[in-house]
């Protein structure tokens, strides 16, 4: 993930993965330890078992006393799995090794778990050995292997289907129109919880509209449903032969490269001179981007990026302004670095290490670094910073998430996300110890990123602070998803601090341990618990002794990561559903009901609609039992509406809904096409829904009053509609004139009965801005809405009456408005969240929902929780529902009254 950039926009709620949740509920819970039965004076010490809930092989098996066995170390692993106490009943079939770590005599087989054949995602199992000659001695495994799967592995919606599902729910996400993205197939995978959700991979490329940041995410869909589940981020955001060469860094300091002369004579940033060089791959390579937009360099690199090159062995002038002698100067040490961990590369087999310099963002400076899963790709800086590559620590940083994606894999959400980013700053921090000669008792010796800016002093120009002591109970940020791909840099720092502790105190030699665990213990779903046992158990392992141990137990106390610290997070609001998976959990409410969506706690059902009373009770299954994928619930209090993803025997089509809230009928079939469905909104037997026109390329507003046929309320060529929002018969929505005459968005309000509709004034923009207008909420009373006219994500509140007359700002459009999130309102009260600044990583600074009497006044929080509360719904008066985030678990909370100060 990008290192470089302080987001103050929402990350994609794609990437929160509610697999992910269910896998931490079901997999990662309540570790106990276990041992053999009573030894016998002569006997070896028992074995020590370390369980995992939901599956029959353990979690951690140590203190084995085997004898040595003949063979490769793959075979033996094998055999030694094949024993009753791993519950692993195919074991030929069900793991297919992933590779061998060896570091002196410890071998570690990785293998990767296979239902059917078809890979489980996450799923490692790792074998530790000692070789004794040619024979291998086994001393421990564990990892995550599921003994309860039972899912077909033969899909039921197809692929094609699923490309398409996965690039619409990015493009809504991302706030496009998912005209630059695309869909590329990557095969089946097993979800590994419950008894196993088979799930299509797409990867997903192009660019976030929203964030304008590159877009590379493979997003997993329900192969049964067409559900999208989860998405995991690939961006991982900071004569001829070889010659030594000199270049200049961008603080004008010389340092050698190795390079390659030509045979016209030019020198090139291309390493050959390193171990892995084997004649034919296994160099390091420096590339200029040009100036190019950053979104061209995502997945393969574009044909004819050339090398960066010189007339003379001296790279000078362009290459060091662009960064290019910094970053491939930091290639060459962190290279060196991993090879004295025993490491050969990022991949361990030698292969090549590619760095791009001197790329933009559509012609601005990207002050930005990031890992794509190929290659490093750095910004050119700008007035106020240098390139990321002139700070060493953000070089080792990033590189080190290509050797995160080589070991343990740890997947990029959440807490093992958080792991990935903890142990990226930790390395990239003792890369820099290394090389730069830092006293670790320098106050800013914790610091990562400290030296890119060309003004700002370390302190102002640091990314993170390793040393900042932070806890998971006190100060984990509580994102649901939407946010930081819930929280990896913005909780890094609880995991990577403990680390950096454990180095204050135990040197260089910490380096080892963490690299042992990553490579050796660590497995992709892991959490904070997890790791600090892969930690301990590295170090057992090499034989530390048991001050040292402690001392290392004594870190991760001091950042609360011990078993069970989730529990101490407080907060203040009454549940309406605990657990809350589903990626796109948006209530609705009104009266004294209210609607979401949401699977079952394993995944093993697609989201369904529920609903309940606001005050509390039991929920109940408002759409049809049938398996089928829901979404985009509505309520007007007596009536729910909701889109389906639904197999129908002739076809997959998209369907929408409508069924009362007491389920006095059963639902009613409202539309049934081809393509795509967004926005619903309900009152009595009218529906609205926005429905995408491919003739067209955009979302036209239809309306179905009871039997009657749709009405298409933006018939006319190059208007289009979405947002709508129904209310005593009237409809307001967003309105879009985007192909003929003066390009501009506003917001009508239509009289459905005769038909009368309005255009209230579009935002007073700018010339050649479009001023945009969102959420348009019809109270009793009154129309509310937000508009930012200038496009500089700041936002003001306006009010006018249901039928557009006597419009106002309650909030002003201006430079002090605020960055709204998301709005709604009802007659005494506008309720909102706005968008959260990242740059410091704390709670406060996550989006809270607030308050405001609908006539203006001073805002006030509704809730003290300290986590994300950004999906939310108003109900009558100042009570509100909403997605809550802080106790690390997602809930659908309540309160009736705001808080007020906190």
């Amino acid at each position: 993930m990008s290192l470089g950039d302080r987001p103050r926009r929402q990350e994609d709620s794609l990437l929160r993965p509610p697999a992910l949740l269910a896998v931490a509920a079901t997999l990662t819970t309540a570790l106990s330890l276990v041992t053999g039965g009573p030894a016998q004076a002569a006997d070896p010490p028992p074995a020590q078992v370390e369980t995992r809930t939901g599956t029959a092989a353990p979690a951690l098996v140590s203190g084995l006393a085997e004898a040595p066995r003949s063979g490769d170390p793959v075979t033996v692993a094998r055999g030694h799995l094949r024993g009753g106490r791993y519950g692993i009943k195919n074991v030929d079939t069900d793991l297919a090794p992933l590779g061998v770590v060896r570091d002196g005599a410890d071998e570690t087989v990785r293998f990767e778990q296979r239902h059917q054949g078809v890979r489980v995602f996450g799923a490692h199992y790792l074998v530790r050995m000692s070789k004794e000659g040619d024979a291998h001695k086994v001393t421990g495994a564990g990892g995550r292997f599921l003994t309860g799967l039972s899912v077909s592995t033969t899909p039921r919606f197809p692929q094609q289907l699923a490309l398409n599902v996965a690039r619409s729910r990015v493009a809504a996400e991302s706030g496009g129109d998912g005209a630059g993205l695309t869909a590329e197939p990557g095969g089946l995978t097993v979800v590994p919880v419950g008894k196993g959700l088979l799930a299509w991979q797409v990867t997903v490329r192009g660019t976030d509209a929203r964030k304008r940041l590159p877009l590379l995410a493979d997003v997993y869909v329900d192969a049964r449903t067409g559900a999208p589940l989860f998405a995991s981020n690939r961006i991982r955001t900071v004569a001829e032969g070889p010659v030594v060469t000199s270049g200049t860094t961008v603080r004008g300091r010389s340092v050698p490269l190795n390079a390659h002369q030509r045979a016209d004579g030019k020198y090139e940033l291309r390493d050959r001179a390193r171990a892995m060089w084997n004649g034919t791959t296994g160099e390091i390579l420096t590339y200029d981007g040009q100036g190019r937009d950053v979104f061209e360099f995502l997945g393969d690199l574009p044909a004819g990026t050339p090398v960066v090159d010189s007339d003379t062995p001296a790279f000078t002038g362009k290459a060091s302004e662009i960064g290019a002698v910094d970053a491939h100067w930091g290639a060459g040490q962190v290279y060196e670095y991993y090879r004295r961990l025993g490491r050969n590369g990022l991949d361990d087999e030698g292969g090549s290490m590619s760095s791009v310099v001197n790329v933009t963002d559509s012609g601005r400076p990207f002050v930005n670094a990031f890992w794509d899963g190929t290659k490093m790709v750095y910004g050119g800086g700008g007035d106020d910073a240098y390139s990321l590559a002139s700070a060493l620590d953000v070089v080792g940083h990033e590189m080190t998430h290509g050797v995160v994606e080589h070991t343990a894999g740890l997947v990029y959400f959440g807490q093992s996300g958080a792991m990935n980013e903890g142990l990226a700053d930790y390395f990239g921090n003792a890369v820099q110890a290394e090389v730069e000669g830092i006293d670790l008792a320098d106050p800013d010796a914790g610091l990562l990123g400290e030296a890119y800016c060309r003004t700002l002093p370390p302190r102002e120009c640091a990314l993170r602070d390793l040393n900042d002591g932070r806890t998971g109970p006190a100060d984990y940020v509580g994102a649901t998803g939407r946010i930081d791909s819930a929280g990896v840099h913005l909780n890094s720092t609880i995991f990577s601090g403990a680390l950096w502790d454990i180095r204050e105190k135990l040197g260089p030699r910490t380096d080892k341990i963490a690299y042992k665990a990553l490579s050796e213990y660590m497995t992709p779903l892991d959490d904070f618990t997890d790791g600090r046992r892969a930690v301990l158990a590295a170090a057992a392992r090499m034989r530390l002794g048991a001050g040292d141990l402690l001392t290392i137990a004594r870190a991760f106390d001091a950042h609360g990561i011990k078993a069970g610290w989730e529990r101490r997070i407080p907060t203040d609001h009454d549940v309406l559903l605990r657990g809350i998976t589903d990626i796109y959990a948006q209530p609705d409410a009104a009266g004294d009901r209210y609607v979401i969506t949401n699977s079952s706690a394993d995944l093993s059902a697609p989201p369904a609609v529920y609903t309940g009373r606001v005050r509390g009770g039991k929920a109940e299954l408002l759409s049809a039992p049938d398996g089928q994928y829901n979404f985009e619930p509505a309520t007007d209090g007596r009536t729910g509406a909701w889109v389906t993803y639904a197999d129908t025997g002739s076809g997959w089509k998209i369907q929408v809904w409508s069924r009362p809230l007491d389920r006095s009928r059963p639902p009613t079939l409202v539309h049934e096409g081809d393509e795509d469905v967004l926005n619903v909104a309900v009152e009595g037997d009218t529906v609205a829904y926005s429905l995408w026109d491919p003739a067209t390329g955009g979302y036209d507003l239809w309306v179905r009053r009871g039997a009657a046929a749709p009405v298409n309320l933006t018939p006319q060529e190059g208007v289009f509609g979405r947002a709508p929002s129904i209310r005593n018969g009237r409809i307001a929505y967003v309105k879009l004139y985007l192909r003929e005459g003066p390009r501009r968005m506003l917001i009508a309000t239509r009289d459905l009965a005769s038909g009368q509709e309005t255009d209230l004034p579009a935002p007073q923009s700018p010339p050649d801005v479009i001023g945009l207008t969102a959420a348009p909420v019809l109270t009793g009373s009154h129309l509310v809405w937000v508009q930012d006219a200038q496009q500089d994500g700041r936002a003001g509140i306006m009010r006018a009456r249901a039928d557009g007359g006597a419009p106002a700002a309650v909030v002003p459009d201006d430079a002090s408005a605020l960055e709204l999130m998301d709005m709604d309102a009802t007659d005494t009260t506008i309720t909102y969240s706005v968008y959260p600044d990242l740059s410091v990583p704390a709670n406060e600074n996550m989006p809270k929902i607030t308050q405001m009497p609908a006539t203006g006044g001073t805002p006030v929080r509704v809730t003290c929780n300290r986590g994300e509360q950004a999906q939310f719904a108003a109900v009558e008066g100042t009570r509100v529902v909403w997605v809550d985030g802080t106790a690390a678990h997602v809930d659908l909370a309540t309160r009736a009254r705001p808080r007020g100060g906190c």
